[in-house]
């Protein structure tokens, strides 16, 4: 589980930075281009509460994957958040008032 880390900083910052940029600053050795474009995948068919909820869950939503990004499914969120941290794009989550 991802929950300590602020999801919805995470989905602002991926929905507001143009795909070019991020394409730039994630793909690598560990994040590929298959891992790229799973997440943007996931990003364009979620909201925000349903990204987080993906995210924090290490869920997917019902959008067709290919056969590669199908092989990602088991470690795509630990990859996803080593790259983001990687970037310093995870800020920790913060405790809320019950």
């Amino acid at each position: 589980m991802n929950s300590n880390y602020d999801a919805n900083l995470v989905y602002q910052f991926l929905i507001n930075t143009p795909e070019s940029a991020l394409r730039k600053m994630l793909v690598e050795k560990t994040f590929t281009e298959v891992h790229f474009n799973m997440m943007m995948k996931i990003l364009r068919s979620s909201n925000e509460t349903q990204f987080c909820d993906h995210f924090y869950n290490s869920t997917y939503p019902k959008a067709k994957f290919n056969g590669n990004e199908i092989n990602l499914k088991e470690k795509f969120w630990n990859d996803c958040i080593v790259a983001l941290n990687t970037h310093g794009l995870l800020s920790p989550a913060q405790k809320t008032a019950a």
